[in-house]
């Protein structure tokens, strides 16, 4: 039985090759090299007797003098323990890389190194698919080794997900259910739809300034929208400041109101005195914040997630850094996952994390019953040593340069 290798496939074929698969990644589906239309693309497969065995979403950089990267993310997705099969596809790979002039064959399968529970991430966990690691070296494969931080790869070795199940609030802490009420109660409107585009990115744009990088504009949040349509969800959440004004200010009334009674038991008198100084701050906050804001009505998060039948993926989400303590995050959070047990979807990924678990966005995701995920890492086919040295040292940094610039502008 021999294989045949696919230079161009059906793209239903391909997608739902893919999607069927342990590897299942929306970074091989067939529309992430639409939303990636900087890039040229091959939709590549393997197949054994006409059934499709692997299938591989290359992407193609241009490079200066008629040069290319190759580049496949999360891929290729294949049964990694039949050698036969991965050394088929893999030098199928490169010789078509060779053939476009490619620097290098990168690519970073969508096998775990270790996954385990959030709140078991101090202990000691098994490692799995070393063998893949050291079958894939003895190919000729140069390993990057297990990074930590995201910017050390072409996509984070680590990330946050998880498994879908029924009744969400049931699943999560006391201290989430509280900030997820805290969000109702204050007020805030969960809004769905590509309506709210312009909402988004104005969320977005928060998260831009406060951390002094360029993320993604307004049009490539549209491009992902037009391309992936109803499978592209976007949330958005309101408030309004002069109604919460209003409603701390009168809860703050009623609660003088009851302290300066005579029926009031000491644990009462405590509750309450406790809840008022609380509102006093909150009151102070929001004052402030009325003397910047241009309307009452203002954007306190946005989020943005894909998803096909088995996976949705949390691609971006931004903050209004004034209306943190609304909680906002939580509620769309909140509404994503429950909306994957709707579809029926079985896991979430919440996307890339850093690998030392202790910075702020993985503390926010560690809220919910996340695993962590530590993938095995890429790899590169080394086709032209040289000019790669060059462009593996020069083209991170210019990358990490050309946002902080977009970021300040």
């Amino acid at each position: 039985m021999t294989y045949t290798f696919h230079e161009n496939t059906d793209l239903n074929l391909f997608d739902d090759f893919v999607i069927h698969s342990d590897q299942n990644s929306l970074f091989q589906n067939t529309k992430w090299a639409e939303v990636k239309d900087n890039w040229d693309h091959l939709y590549t497969s393997v197949t054994k007797e006409g059934e499709m065995v692997g299938a591989a979403l290359v992407l193609i950089r241009s490079l200066p003098l008629g040069m290319t990267l190759f580049y496949v993310p999360r891929g290729p997705v294949m049964d990694y323990s039949n050698h036969e099969l991965v050394s088929f596809f893999l030098e199928n790979l490169k010789t078509l890389a060779k053939k476009r002039k490619a620097i290098a064959l990168r690519f970073d399968p969508a096998l775990l190194s270790r996954v385990y529970p959030y709140t078991e991430h101090k202990e000691e966990h098994e490692y799995m698919n070393n063998d893949v690691i050291e079958y894939l070296k003895s190919l000729g494969a140069v390993h990057s080794g297990f990074t930590t931080y995201i910017e050390e790869s072409t996509q984070p070795r680590y990330n946050a997900a998880m498994p879908i199940t029924e009744n969400v609030r049931g699943t999560v802490s006391r201290k989430v259910i509280k900030r997820i009420e805290r969000a109702e109660q204050s007020g805030v409107r969960v809004l769905e739809g590509h309506e709210y585009l312009d909402d988004f990115a104005v969320a977005m744009h928060y998260t831009e300034v406060r951390k002094g990088v360029a993320l993604r504009n307004r049009e490539y949040f549209k491009h992902m929208m037009e391309i992936y349509g109803d499978h592209c969800i976007c949330l958005v959440s309101r408030l309004n400041v002069k109604e919460e004004y209003d409603r701390i200010a009168a809860s703050i009334k009623e609660r003088e109101e009851f302290l300066a009674g005579d029926d009031v038991s000491r644990k009462q008198r405590r509750l309450n005195e406790e809840a008022l100084a609380n509102e006093k701050k909150e009151l102070e906050k929001i004052s402030e914040n009325l003397k910047t804001e241009t309307e009452d009505d203002v954007v306190t998060c946005g989020v943005l997630a894909v998803y096909n039948e088995r996976l949705m993926e949390i691609f971006y989400m931004g903050n209004h850094p004034n209306y943190l303590r609304t909680f906002s995050s939580y509620l769309l959070y909140e509404t994503l996952i429950e909306r994957c047990e709707t579809l029926g979807i079985e896991r979430c990924s919440f996307g890339g994390i850093e690998g030392t678990l202790d910075d702020g966005l993985t503390a926010f995701k560690s809220n919910w019953p996340m695993e962590v995920e530590e993938y095995i890492g890429e790899f590169n086919f080394v086709l032209n040593p040289v000019v790669y040295k060059g462009f593996s040292e020069v083209y991170p940094k210019m990358l990490k340069l050309a946002a902080k610039m977009r970021g300040k502008s």
